[in-house]
């Protein structure tokens, strides 16, 4: 029997980061993962995330980010824009006064950093390729029994361990959930013209196609949101063929592609837990909540659960109060629960505003995308909230949190 006083379910980089951030608080961590541990690997973004300045600050703050800032793509520019309209709108960090407006980087690259952090930290104990059969809950400490039979009592449990969370479901948790009707297509392409270090978008009637730079000025990876049934269909053309559909579908936007990697079809839907806190058991990162995809803000959201969550034990324990109580699991969970809710709605709107091929909504939202790109005061709010410069941020990654960050605003 293993006795600790925090046991993180889930080493993605909710997880992980997680483990690093309470490390320093010389608490005991166990970090339990079903699957292996994350290994040296060639960079092949298969899943890129996008990392705003917020996440950005966090990943300096743990020292992560040299390794980091070696293997991901900065971009400068964003342009967003309705196929067959007039509709458009650009940002430019330039605009902003900031190096970048964010940075493409391979998800499993984050992990392995991550992970070499936490593996240096000798109060944290990892255990991969763990299964979990049963959590049961005392007064004083929650109880996991692995596959292995090995009985581990903490008495804080964090769930970070995905969309289809494990724990989440073993304690019957409350979910809202909902089909977007979408599948994502996720794949890499080599273009004839240079990205020019800009992330680009264009909404079609059907939904949008994300063309990401990569460290390569002439590979992007796509992300092709779109119905199942097309989805399916896409995925099954030939390499060349479905090269020429991504290019008519950017608008030769970065002239002819070609197919540079195997496709990943991933259904999308939205998840959202009603309950992210019961008795020693909360919720962070996608085992909470999971969005759509088209504003590249899920890891962005779930690395802020982990800080906000972080910064609130630190407290207690600066406090000499008890890191575990209910007060603070409460506080926690209206602080995270309203960022959420925040930005599921917003992206819900941003999806339906753009879906459909009626004349007259394709005119409105032209024209609505050309006000916004000329209202400057309007255009730098919406920015700033989506860079991580605004918002209920945890303390560590606000912008005036530049203790080694290396990013100069």
């Amino acid at each position: 029997m293993q006795h600790c006083d925090i046991t993180i379910v889930g080493a993605g980089s909710a997880g992980l980061t997680l483990a690093l951030l309470l490390a320093p608080l010389k608490l005991s961590i166990q970090l339990v993962e079903k699957g292996p541990a994350p290994e040296p690997a060639a960079v092949e973004f298969q899943r890129v995330s996008a990392l705003n300045l917020a996440s950005q600050r966090l990943f300096a703050q743990l020292g992560i980010w040299p390794g980091l800032s070696e293997q991901l793509a900065a971009y400068q520019q964003m342009e967003v824009w309705q196929a067959d309209s007039f509709g458009r709108i650009g940002f430019s960090a330039e605009e902003q006064q900031l190096p970048a407006l964010g940075w493409i980087c391979d998800n499993e690259q984050i992990r392995q950093q991550l992970y070499q952090r936490v593996r240096q930290a000798p109060n944290v104990r990892c255990q991969f390729n763990a299964g979990i059969q049963r959590i049961s809950q005392g007064e004083q400490n929650v109880a996991l029994q692995l596959d292995s039979g090995e009985l581990l009592l903490s008495r804080l449990l964090v769930a970070a361990d995905g969309a289809n969370s494990f724990v989440r479901e073993s304690l019957q948790l409350p979910l809202t959930h909902w089909d977007y009707q979408h599948h994502a297509l996720v794949a890499t392409l080599t273009s004839t013209e240079p990205h020019q270090a800009t992330a680009r978008q264009v909404f079609w009637p059907d939904g949008p196609l994300a063309l990401l730079p990569l460290p390569d000025s002439r590979q992007v990876s796509i992300v092709w949101s779109v119905p199942p049934e097309r989805a399916q269909a896409l995925q099954a053309l030939p390499a060349d063929d479905f090269a020429r559909a991504v290019t008519a579908a950017s608008q030769s936007v970065l002239g002819p592609l070609q197919l540079a990697s195997t496709r990943q079809l991933i259904p999308l839907r939205m998840r959202y837990a009603n309950q992210w806190v019961q008795g020693r058991v909360l919720l962070v990162a996608d085992a909470a909540h999971s969005i759509h995809p088209l504003a590249g803000q899920g890891m962005n959201l779930g690395l802020m659960d982990v800080a906000a969550l972080a910064e609130l034990i630190s407290e207690q324990l600066g406090q000499q109060l008890e890191f575990d109580c209910p007060r603070m699991l409460a506080r926690y969970q209206r602080w995270r629960k309203s960022e959420a809710q925040s930005l599921i709605l917003a992206m819900e709107a941003f999806k339906r505003g753009f879906s459909g091929g009626a004349l007259l909504p394709k005119l409105l939202r032209s024209v609505g995308m050309t006000l916004l790109d000329q209202q400057g005061g309007l255009k730098q709010r919406m920015m700033a909230l989506a860079l991580g410069n605004q918002g209920d941020l945890p303390k560590c990654v606000r912008p005036d949190a530049r203790r080694a960050s290396g990013v100069v605003e």
